[in-house]
């Protein structure tokens, strides 16, 4: 079953930065925002449980081209979804315009809808493509498989401007290799509006300032967990490397024999 999405997109495009914590500690890093921040509140809002599965084709035709398709589970909701992202390196930023597909039953997949997904793409992608995407989301398959848990946080500044902040404890496979990992971050999340870009650099310049312990790093969600499962592709030389050290293992494992 595929229904409209309940749910109103924001015309502002999403702003996202994410940090590795370079020192895991939750309490300090929010002591730090309500002393520093002046005139905003920090409040905790809920605790995170969620799942994300980011679908692709073999070739990866469609997270090669920065485009995350998604189903996304949270407390009493399914839905698919879209996310555009645009690497903005200068600042560390990830700029998000997210296109809501709609909801669903938690075992229903792309290829179920293959003809509203693809019309979307190409209204997120203003009908760039010349492929068939019809066939291209017929072809998807689970990829990355994201369970979501932790501690998400209002930042609210004194003009009203909300912001949120999160610390995620990701649990990732790799449904294709069997790989698994864990990962945890911390993330700042706000709308692009232009009327509150001061509000928006000064929670930047706070915790460039104070929160040391936190790493910015220029990944989004899906990029941080596909890094943390993938097999890293040997250079050359570790190559070699290896093949020298087999070497003289078996060299040592023979002489030991002869001795024997």
């Amino acid at each position: 079953m595929f229904l409209g999405d309940k749910g109103k997109p924001s015309k502002y495009h999403t702003i996202r930065k994410n940090y590795y914590l370079i020192i895991d500690n939750e309490r300090m890093t929010i002591n730090k925002l309500v002393t520093k921040l002046g005139f905003y509140s920090v409040r905790f809002d809920q605790k995170i449980n969620e799942r994300e599965i980011v679908y692709d084709t073999d070739a990866k035709l469609l997270t090669g081209v920065g485009l995350n398709l998604r189903k996304k589970t949270v407390p009493g909701r399914t839905y698919f979804s879209l996310v555009r992202v645009n690497n903005l390196t200068s600042s560390q930023q990830l700029r998000e315009k997210k296109s809501f597909l709609g909801e669903c039953d938690p075992s229903d997949e792309p290829s179920d809808f293959p003809t509203q997904i693809a019309e979307e793409i190409n209204n997120i992608f203003n009908n760039l493509f010349t492929v068939n995407l019809v066939d291209i989301v017929k072809h998807t398959t689970p990829y990355i498989d994201i369970e979501i848990r932790g501690n998400r946080y209002k930042i609210v500044s004194g003009t009203g401007y909300e912001m949120t902040a999160s610390f995620e404890d990701l649990k990732i496979r790799d449904v294709r290799t069997g790989r698994k990992g864990k990962k945890r971050i911390f993330s700042l999340k706000m709308e692009d509006d232009p009327n509150y870009e001061m509000e928006r650099e000064h929670v930047d310049g706070i915790i460039a300032r104070y929160c040391k312990e936190l790493a910015p790093v220029n990944k989004n969600r899906f990029e941080i967990a596909e890094s943390v499962v993938k097999i890293r592709e040997l250079s050359p030389e570790e190559i070699k490397k290896q093949k020298e050290e087999r070497k003289e293992r078996k060299k040592k494992k023979k002489n030991t024999e002869e001795e024997e």
